[in-house]
């Protein structure tokens, strides 16, 4: 199953569109633990919450999901291989909140990739489709970006930059930050993020982490609110 593009410009149209917030792929509903942080902060400002978003990306998102993400571009038309990548990834989500995120944003992007034409007969995402596979969003990431005709590492740091852009969204629309603050934020960690996803790249399945307790506990606790804007 090739690319839909070998033109390299084409392709980075293809992934602008992917990656734009108005493209459904079901991540504005997650806040990732962040509404229940900042519910127990009040006083936590704009330094705070890049400090904590930046820190869940780089030792929470990239060194699990994102390398994930990148194997699963490496794989993309191995529809066992990229199973089994359900499977390991789901070993690594140990609560609800992360394991309800991931699955149901990975079928939602399924979902809408299907839709409009993004790998429809895909066989691993028939499969996300048929529910026969949880189809994690990392491993849907990977396939779907590989299908678009982009590198590996592109693909990755487009997971990481949608991930923070979502997170601080989530940050606005609860009233903590301001949007010209959120911009601020991702313009000054663009060259980390793009080194975070080289890392991505680079790391092996066995060295798979994920260290972010302050959201992980949030988002435990999150789960028990009876009152809350956010899925996660």
């Amino acid at each position: 199953m090739p690319a839909i593009t070998t033109d390299p410009v084409t392709a980075i149209a293809l992934w602008l569109q992917l990656h734009d917030s108005a493209f459904p792929a079901g991540r504005m509903v997650h806040s990732h633990g962040l509404e229940e942080w900042l519910a127990l902060r009040p006083d936590a400002g704009a330094d705070a919450i890049e400090v904590a978003v930046c820190g869940y990306l780089t030792h929470g998102y990239a060194t699990l999901d994102g390398t994930v993400t990148a194997a699963a571009w490496r794989d993309w038309q191995s529809a066992q291989r990229l199973t089994e990548l359900d499977t390991l990834i789901a070993s690594h989500k140990l609560f609800d909140n992360a394991r309800t995120a991931s699955v149901s944003a990975g079928r939602q992007l399924t979902a809408t990739a299907c839709d409009i034409g993004i790998a429809e007969q895909h066989p691993y995402l028939r499969a996300v489709l048929a529910g026969s596979t949880p189809g994690h969003a990392a491993v849907v990431d990977g396939v779907v970006q590989a299908h678009l005709g982009v590198t590996e590492q592109l693909a990755v740091l487009g997971s990481l930059r949608s991930l923070m852009a979502s997170m601080l969204s989530a940050a606005v629309r609860l009233g903590r930050l301001g949007p010209l603050q959120s911009q601020r934020i991702q313009l000054r960690n663009a060259a980390s993020m793009t080194r975070v996803a080289a890392s991505a790249c680079e790391r092996p399945l066995s060295e798979l982490s994920s260290l972010s307790p302050a959201l992980e506990i949030s988002g435990m606790r999150h789960e028990q609110r009876t009152s809350r804007l956010f899925a996660t």
